[in-house]
């Protein structure tokens, strides 16, 4: 069957024709799918920018010293996650911020009186009020010395912390008798209790079995513990120190009691922070805030636990444990 001019001309035209409508149609099609990449793309672009600019003038602000403010994103989930993690930064940062201030708040507290009572005792020896009496000098020189060795008491403190917290502490660990070091830290203390007329009163009931500690970290753990007592006891009070066997928990448990003016019960969970004082009854003693928390730092790092029991008026136990030697 032939097919004629016409016909054949004609099939070509819809040809033609179909092939326009096509080239038409693909490219309405693909400005279509154009225009929706760019308006998803514009959006997405926007659910991004908006909470990085949000977290670019966030970190703005935390330069400026301002935390107050918590990054509140919760879309795209990734930047939600990334907020979230920005939020425990800033909170990490403003905490140690906040310690900052108290270290400063505290040195400059701790320094401040013991600077001042040397240089009043100074100015007086210089200008020779007590010339004619040699007795009162020599107080004032015993009460400038006392201020010195109290300077360096705190300044030392402090930088042994410092170094604490930093992992810079070496720790000799051998096998010891607890009793001794608990002897000897008693005998250091014996002449602030009896000026205060404070009894001591020792309940070892039977032998404790050697411990792996350094001697000398557990005898300033004590040492602060006494002293602790020996503040807040008042005069013709008591101060128990105990130490038992745990054999049931493979530990030697040691604690130190007095009768003292006691801890309010919502202070209990801040006494062994840094620079924390709980009560300003206790506030009044001059220190660094800075004693239970190198106890804490002893203890833990012995593989101890250190705890206290309070009551307000009856006084406080504070107790530690370290693990027996195997």
């Amino acid at each position: 069957m032939r097919i004629s001019a016409e016909d054949r001309e004609r099939k070509l035209a819809q040809s033609r024709d179909m092939a326009a409508r096509i080239a038409r149609v693909s490219v309405v099609s693909m400005a279509v799918v154009l225009l929706l990449v760019l308006v998803i793309t514009f959006i997405n672009a926007r659910r991004i920018n908006r909470p990085i600019k949000l977290l670019r003038e966030r970190t703005k602000e935390i330069a400026c010293g301002r935390f107050e403010d918590a990054l509140r994103i919760s879309s795209p989930p990734e930047i939600g996650e990334l907020a979230d993690a920005f939020n425990v930064m800033c909170d990490r940062l403003k905490e140690l911020d906040q310690m900052k201030i108290d270290y400063v708040s505290h040195l400059s507290h701790e320094l401040r009186t013991p600077l001042t009572v040397i240089k009043e005792a100074s100015m007086m020896l210089q200008q020779g009020v007590f010339s004619h009496r040699p007795e009162k000098q020599d107080e004032l020189f015993k009460v400038v010395r006392e201020e010195c060795e109290r300077l360096i008491a705190s300044v030392n403190r402090i930088l042994d912390f410092s170094r604490m917290e930093a992992g810079n502490v070496d720790f000799s660990f051998t096998q010891a008798d607890i009793v001794p070091v608990i002897e000897k830290s008693i005998m250091k203390f014996s002449p602030l209790f009896q000026k205060k007329k404070i009894s001591v009163i020792r309940e070892i009931p039977r032998p404790v079995p050697p411990l792996r500690m350094d001697a000398e970290r557990i005898e300033e753990v004590l040492e602060n513990l006494l002293g602790n007592a020996w503040k807040y006891t008042q005069e013709g009070g008591t101060v128990t120190v105990s130490a038992v066997h745990d054999s049931r928990n493979g530990e030697a448990v040691i604690s130190v009691t007095d009768n003292g003016a006691g801890i309010p019960e919502e202070g209990l969970q801040q006494v062994f922070d840094k620079f924390k004082r709980v009560d300003d009854r206790r506030s009044a003693i001059m220190g660094t805030g800075l004693g239970l928390a190198i106890v804490r730092h002893i203890i833990n790092t012995h593989g101890g636990q250190v705890w206290v029991k309070s009551k307000l008026g009856e006084g406080s136990t504070f107790t530690f444990s370290l693990p027996a030697s195997p």
